[in-house]
């Protein structure tokens, strides 16, 4: 049987990191980061994004007050200086880097090798979604209706009904599908309840559990699990 994969798009299928970590090279004196443990800086960063993801979600705050927000939780945790200017120049500058981003060769290239269906269900409003979508050429071998943003369908994850959905537009059955992500709640624990199987790209090795099936930590490690798989 073909396999079915469905897949994250921020952390998954390219690092999050990598428009993070350009923007505080830019940004931050290194004298003020030389004590900082920088995955954690990264890690707190995200934390704080999805303590106020609902937010963004429902439309009550946008999403650069989102990331201006992030970027000040995080230096506030971990005691490096930021006034509001600097925090908007962090994200404006954030927003640029994001445009930028790509997929690394080797998963496009398996990606477009496949003969597995695929799909994207990713958080976030719509618009911008789509436009990293666009930015790393996914639609280059995905079409645009199996692509799925929590803010068009109405629903986000971990809440299982937003896979449901994602199942109900395929008439397909959620045991059939793998679901691959980097969050461990809101990929895992939500495909899980839905009835998926589970492959955690654990890129950062943030919170793990048993709602995995599998855990990877790189993508070597993920496409040739994905290989095994499909043998």
């Amino acid at each position: 049987m073909k396999m079915k994969l469905l897949f994250d798009c921020d952390d998954t299928l390219y690092d999050l990191s990598w428009p993070f970590e350009m923007s505080v090279e830019r940004m931050f004196d290194p004298a003020l980061l030389r004590n900082t443990d920088r995955d954690q800086f990264y890690a707190d960063y995200r934390k704080a994004g999805d303590a106020i993801f609902d937010q963004v979600q429902n439309g009550t705050i946008s999403i650069d007050e989102s990331g201006i927000y992030r970027i000040k939780e995080a230096c506030k945790k971990h005691g490096i200086p930021i006034d509001d200017k600097k925090a908007q120049d962090f994200q404006n500058m954030y927003r640029n880097y994001q445009s930028n981003i790509s997929m690394t060769d080797d998963l496009k290239a398996y990606l477009i090798d496949s003969d597995a269906m695929i799909g994207v269900l990713t958080n976030g409003e719509h618009s911008h979604q789509y436009a990293k979508l666009s930015a790393l050429g996914v639609f280059d071998f995905i079409p645009s209706t199996r692509i799925f943003t929590s803010s068009k369908i109405g629903y986000a994850k971990p809440d299982p009904r937003s896979f449901e959905h994602v199942m109900k537009t395929f008439n397909d059955d959620a045991i059939n599908w793998y679901y691959i992500g980097d969050h461990y709640r809101n990929d895992m624990v939500g495909a899980k309840k839905a009835g998926m199987k589970t492959i955690h790209f654990n890129r950062h090795h943030q919170e793990e559990g048993d709602a995995s099936d599998y855990v990877v930590y790189t993508e070597k490690e993920l496409i040739d699990l994905l290989k095994e798989l499909s043998a």
